[in-house]
């Protein structure tokens, strides 16, 4: 028990939680009490101010009884070393903008000043991955959930490449509760999708004639190609919406990475529906866990095999094996049991159930059974 310090804990629960003595004299640290003497706005406070004296609760109910443990007292948390998020930032503004030059024609690699001349999709995608990641990190700071700033993923390959694996933050201390467990996990896909939506509106909004995207693809390479590998882009629904009927169809699925803002929109969709996939500890797993709570692993473990069998029928069709990777990812590191919040038993307002469901029909229009094939 060390590290606790029983009169503190005493006085911080009294009046609402005794604590048992019992299970001190088997070392644990537990506190009890019915569970109608105690307002469950009051069982918010307490778990809070526990969490800000660093002690680490944990709530069960049990035959109309609360118990409340206390697990551990968590470390000091060492300072931030802001100096990575931004270093690889830098190195993601870079990778992105060598990227964006490149989807447009340009020899990074003969003159690299020409690097620069892919600062539109740079900038567009940059901004819907911030947006994703400053999205999770402001309502984890609200719920008072200390996180990390953004760590950027960046990555240039020779020939097709995003150049940029995406963008991810750390959650350094436990999730108090479902409402802010959902909170955090649809504020990161709602704000990169809505940026994502604004890019593929101006995008199409700009796009020119069929005469104008011939011209323009002309200066990178010729209109039509019978030789070598000719990839081209999938369609989720709502691509499909502003490609073939805002757009008129005419912008080919081979030509979309060449259009920075359209490519970044088609990318945004991509990692939106990705992270809401409703499975373990993804965003779509958070808020489905928030929804049904232990009942969302069963759910889990059907998205799971509709993946597998997704991925089987592209393989033998198609020779692809497009989901292969995030299979490997689920089973090795994400897993499809959701570990529970501090507490579990505090209920989500309608809004927050409208918003939860909300994310997961935005997964089913943003999903991209097989996002890049040869044509």
């Amino acid at each position: 028990m060390d590290g606790f310090r029983s009169e503190e804990l005493d006085q911080l629960l009294a009046p609402y939680f005794e604590p048992d003595f019992w299970a001190r004299l088997q070392g644990k640290i537990m506190y009890r009490a019915r569970e109608t003497d105690v307002p469950p706005e009051r069982l918010e406070l307490i778990i809070q101010s526990l969490l800000e004296l660093g002690y680490v609760p944990h709530l069960e109910k049990r035959n109309g009884e609360l118990f409340l443990f206390i697990l551990s007292r968590r470390k000091t948390q060492k300072s931030s070393r802001v100096w990575v998020n931004l270093l690889l930032f830098v190195l993601t503004v870079f990778s992105t903008m060598a990227a964006g030059a490149m989807l447009i024609g340009q020899d990074v690699f003969a003159d690299l000043g020409l690097i620069f001349t892919g600062w539109r999709y740079a900038f567009a995608v940059l901004l819907i991955l911030t947006s994703h990641e400053m999205g999770h990190y402001i309502a984890a700071r609200l719920h008072k959930i200390d996180v990390t700033l953004p760590y950027y993923i960046p990555i240039f390959l020779p020939g097709f490449n995003l150049g940029t694996m995406g963008a991810f933050i750390k959650i350094k201390s436990p999730i108090p509760n479902r409402k802010a467990l959902l909170d955090v996990g649809v504020a990161g896909p709602i704000a990169g999708f809505v940026v994502s939506l604004f890019f593929l509106a101006y995008g199409y909004a700009t796009l020119p004639d069929y005469e104008g995207i011939v011209a323009y693809i002309e200066q990178i390479h010729p209109w039509q190609v019978n030789t070598g590998v000719n990839l081209a882009l999938g369609k989720s629904i709502l691509f499909a919406f502003f490609n073939d009927w805002i757009g008129g169809g005419r912008l080919p699925m081979n030509e979309v990475y060449h259009f920075p803002y359209i490519f970044a929109g088609w990318i945004g969709l991509l990692v939106t529906a990705i992270n809401l996939i409703p499975i373990g500890q993804l965003d779509g797993g958070h808020i489905l866990y928030s929804l049904l709570g232990q009942r969302s692993r069963t759910i889990g473990v059907l998205a799971f095999f509709g993946l597998f069998i997704l991925n089987i029928f592209l393989l033998v069709e198609y020779a692809t094996p497009t989901w292969l990777l995030w299979i490997i990812l689920i089973i090795i590191l994400i897993g499809f049991r959701h570990p529970p919040t501090l507490n579990d038993f505090v209920e989500l307002s309608p809004a927050r159930r409208i918003l939860g469901w909300l994310c997961l029909i935005i997964f089913g229009v943003s999903f991209i059974p097989m996002p890049i094939y040869i044509q």
